[in-house]
């Protein structure tokens, strides 16, 4: 019996690994899953429930653990009926484990019920099947939200913000994440706050829809705006709410370890304040990034540290892929005497997109110097 169990098990280990088709991985589950109740009769094992979320989902034992505290089952049938679903339904071996993994509840959900009811939702405003399963792998925790209380309600409250059924689908299908915003304690109340700020709701639409993470609970959301308000910030413009991200985001003590970093390379706090104005994600690139960055330009490049917090967007682009193979065009050329001849400066030189740059600067000087295309796609291919 045994040496029957043990055949078993790696059939099924297998086939798991395999890439079969859901038939193929449902039929073989059930006699790895009989195997597991073996297994957990012995003294010193794991659950059953711990047992199918390691070797049948492949969660690490310490989150196995965790989620069978609130996901217990002692038969194979409801999670081997979830998993057979989402297959059913275009899920890969890949996504429909990872939805597992992300979220753990799923698991123990009943599919016709709580599962197929958000797949019809998205499918009923025209979303194709491919972009359902893609909606639901990368925000899986829609599929434990309500869809009555929830996710329709956030997506009409969504539709009103952008203005059209159209454009919200649009930006679902690049990330749902705004659905999944707790509706009463967060989405709506700051919403409301915002607007009683004069915040237009395209730049409202536009903070939930790339920072929904920013919607905390009403009275913090509130003291945050009100200090972006207090520091000049223009509500009808896009900064306000970036503002309100980035305050949102850092804590005191980081806010102020920046400041800091900023100052030892001879900025002001007045030009730095400057520069969060222009551009609030100033305050969002790393220490690391910042030290790199400013080293570069004022040590390498021989420019005043001005040069950057008058230009704050500079800080956000690539070091390794935008800056320093641009900034080694800009030298080339400078070094040729053809900066004039390029009529475009260093930072417009950094800021252009990659097939504007090739076009306005490194081709119109490929009479003078043929070889800087070739040298400025190797530095690029070595920042790869």
């Amino acid at each position: 019996m045994s040496i029957l169990i043990r055949k078993n098990l790696h059939k099924v280990r297998f086939a798991i690994r395999s890439s079969l088709t859901h038939h193929f991985y449902v039929s073989h589950i059930h006699p790895y899953s009989s195997s597991l109740t073996s297994i957990d009769r012995t003294p010193n094992q794991h659950s059953f429930t711990v047992n199918y979320l390691i070797n049948s989902c492949g969660f690490p034992l310490e989150k196995a653990i965790t989620a069978s505290k609130y996901n217990n089952f002692e038969t194979p049938e409801k999670p081997d009926r979830v998993i057979a679903f989402l297959f059913n339904h275009g899920f890969t071996k890949t996504q429909a484990l990872n939805v597992i993994r992300k979220v753990p509840q799923v698991i123990v959900s009943n599919p016709e019920k709580t599962l197929l009811p958000k797949l019809e939702f998205f499918k009923s405003k025209g979303v194709s099947s491919t972009d359902v399963v893609k909606i639901l792998s990368t925000t899986p925790k829609l599929l434990i939200r309500s869809l009555d209380n929830q996710i329709i309600p956030s997506f009409e409250l969504f539709k009103n913000l952008i203005g059209s059924e159209e454009k919200t689908l649009s930006v679902i299908k690049r990330s749902a994440r705004p659905l999944s915003v707790d509706l009463d304690s967060r989405m709506t109340p700051n919403v409301e706050i915002l607007r009683e700020f004069n915040v237009p709701d395209v730049n409202i639409a536009y903070l939930l829809k790339n920072h929904p993470r920013v919607f905390t609970p009403s009275e913090r959301f509130r003291q945050t705006v009100e200090e972006v308000k207090r520091m000049g910030f223009n509500p009808l413009r896009v900064t306000f709410v970036l503002a309100i991200y980035v305050l949102n985001s850092l804590s005191k003590p980081v806010w102020e370890k920046k400041i800091e970093v900023y100052k030892k390379w001879g900025l002001s706090q007045d030009e730095i304040l400057v520069a969060f104005g222009k551009y609030p994600l100033f305050m969002m690139v790393s220490e690391d990034k910042i030290t790199r960055v400013m080293d570069f330009f004022v040590n390498k490049m021989g420019l005043e540290s001005l040069f950057v917090s008058k230009r704050p967007p500079l800080l956000s682009l690539s070091f390794e892929k935008r800056i320093v193979p641009r900034c080694f065009v800009y030298q080339a050329l400078q070094a040729k005497g053809l900066i004039r001849g390029t009529n475009i400066s260093l930072s417009t030189m950094l800021k252009s997109p990659e097939t504007l740059f090739i076009r306005k600067v490194v081709n119109l000087a490929k009479e003078e110097a043929p070889e800087l295309l070739k040298l400025y796609k190797k530095k690029l291919a070595i920042a790869r």
